[in-house]
C-alpha cells in the first residue's frame, strides 16, 4: 500500500474476535513484545495506524503501517500516510462522520447537504444553459485532483466518468492548474521534462537548492530519508560508488525562503552552519534571483552545452532577454551582491579537477502556485 508520493507501507488484517500475544511465535512481528522495543524498533504502529473495517461483508482489525524495507521511507511515517487507517472508512469507530455522506450545494449563503438527484440535476441543468448559450467551447468545468490517506481513486473517479464518460467535456482544469496538465509544465520549455527528480539525487548532489519548500514538515520522509544523510556526510561511500573519478564532500545547501524555517535550523543542526546558506529574500523576487544566478553561470561559462545544444532552442536570446546583473537583483532581493555570487558559485562552480558540479533544484507550492 503507497500514499500518493511513493512511501511504502504494509496493510495487515484480522478477524476482529481474534487476539495475537506477546510470544514471538504469536504476533506478526515474530519478536518478544515482553520486552521494551528500541527506538528504531518497527514492532509497534501507532493509534493512528490502526481502524476496524468492513472486509468481504466482517468486521476486521486494520493495521496499515511504514515498510522498513521499502527505500522511499525505510520505516518513516508521514503525517497523510501513517494516517490511512484511521481515515478509512469506518462504522464501528465512527471515523465514517468525517466524510461527506452527501452532495453539497450552494445555497442561500451557505453549503448543504443535498440529494444525488437534485445535485446532478442542478449540474444538468447549469451545463445545457451553458452550452445553449454558448457551444460546448463555452462550458469549462474546473475539477478537484489528488487525494491523501488513499482517497485519489475514489475521489477522482466519480468526477472522470461524469465529466469524460457521460458529459464528453473538451476543457477542463484540475488542482492548481489552468489545464489538465502538470504543475510544473513551463519546465517542458527549457527542455527538462517534469517529475524527473529521482530521490536518491538528494543522497548524491554536492549541492541541494530549495525554494518555495519547507522539506522538513512538507517532505518529512523525503528529507530525513535522503537529504539528512548527504547533509551529515553518511553518503559518502554511496557517491564514490556510483560516482567514481571525481572529488565529493558532504552536501551543501541553499534555502530560499523570506522566513528562517525549521528545515534551516535542522540543516544547520545536520551539516554546520558554514555550509547552509539560506538567503532570506524579499518575497516575490524569486525570479530577480534566478536571472542573475543565470547570467553569472552564463558568464562564468559553467552550463552544460551539450544539454543547451540538444535539448533547448534559443538559449542565447533567453540569457540576453533576461540579463540581470548581481547589483540589480540585489536591489530587488534584497539580499547582499556577495549572497546572490556565493550561491552561484554553489551551485555551479566547477569541483576540483574540474568535474561539473551536481546540484539538485528541489521546488515545492510556494514557488509554483505563486508564480504560475
Amino acid at each position: 500500500h503507497f500514499c500518493i508520493v511513493g512511501c511504502g507501507y504494509k496493510a495487515y488484517t484480522w478477524d476482529i474476535n481474534r487476539q495475537g500475544g506477546t510470544d514471538p511465535s504469536q504476533n506478526k512481528f515474530k519478536v518478544d513484545l515482553a520486552q521494551q522495543q528500541g527506538a528504531d524498533s518497527s514492532a509497534w504502529y501507532s493509534p493512528s495506524m490502526y481502524n476496524i473495517v468492513k472486509q468481504d461483508g466482517k468486521d476486521v482489525h486494520l493495521v496499515i503501517m511504514p515498510d522498513k524495507n521499502c527505500v522511499v521511507n525505510s520505516g518513516l511515517g508521514s503525517v497523510r500516510g501513517a494516517r490511512m487507517a484511521e481515515t478509512s472508512y469506518s462504522e464501528a469507530r465512527s471515523t465514517q462522520q468525517q466524510r461527506l455522506t452527501h452532495p453539497m450545494v450552494w445555497r442561500y449563503g451557505a453549503m448543504s447537504p443535498t440529494s444525488w438527484d437534485d445535485a446532478l440535476d442542478l449540474v444538468a441543468r447549469v451545463t445545457c444553459q451553458i452550452v445553449e448559450d454558448q457551444g460546448e467551447d463555452g462550458l469549462f468545468v474546473s475539477a478537484f485532483d489528488h487525494g491523501g490517506a488513499g482517497g485519489g481513486h475514489e475521489n477522482t473517479w466519480g468526477t472522470g466518468k461524469l465529466y469524460f464518460g457521460a458529459m464528453k467535456v473538451k476543457n477542463i482544469r484540475i488542482h492548481n492548474r489552468p489545464a489538465y496538465n502538470s504543475e510544473v509544465h513551463a519546465t517542458r520549455d527549457m527542455g527538462i521534462g517534469e517529475l524527473n527528480n529521482y530521490y536518491e539525487d538528494a543522497e548524491l548532489a554536492d549541492t541541494i537548492v530549495v525554494v518555495g519548500a519547507n522539506p522538513l514538515e512538507t517532505q518529512t520522509n523525503y528529507f530525513l530519508n535522503h537529504w539528512v544523510p548527504n547533509l551529515r556526510g553518511t553518503s559518502m561511500d554511496k557517491k564514490r560508488a556510483e560516482l567514481p573519478n571525481e572529488a565529493h564532500s558532504p552536501a551543501r545547501i541553499v534555502i530560499i525562503d523570506p522566513r528562517r524555517t525549521v528545515t534551516v535550523n535542522a540543516c544547520e543542526v545536520e551539516a554546520g552552519k558554514e555550509r547552509v546558506m539560506h538567503l532570506a529574500i524579499n518575497s516575490g523576487r524569486d525570479l530577480a534571483l534566478f536571472n542573475a544566478w543565470m547570467t553569472y553561470i552564463a558568464e562564468k561559462g559553467w552550463v552544460d552545452k551539450a544539454l543547451i545544444a540538444a535539448s533547448t532552442n534559443g538559449f542565447d536570446k533567453m540569457v540576453a532577454a533576461n540579463k540581470t546583473t548581481l547589483e540589480q537583483a540585489a536591489a530587488l532581493t534584497g539580499l547582499t551582491v556577495d549572497q546572490i555570487r556565493q550561491s552561484a558559485e554553489w551551485i555551479a562552480s566547477p569541483k576540483e579537477g574540474n568535474a561539473r558540479r551536481r546540484t539538485m533544484f528541489a521546488y515545492e507550492k510556494g514557488i509554483i502556485w505563486g508564480n504560475d
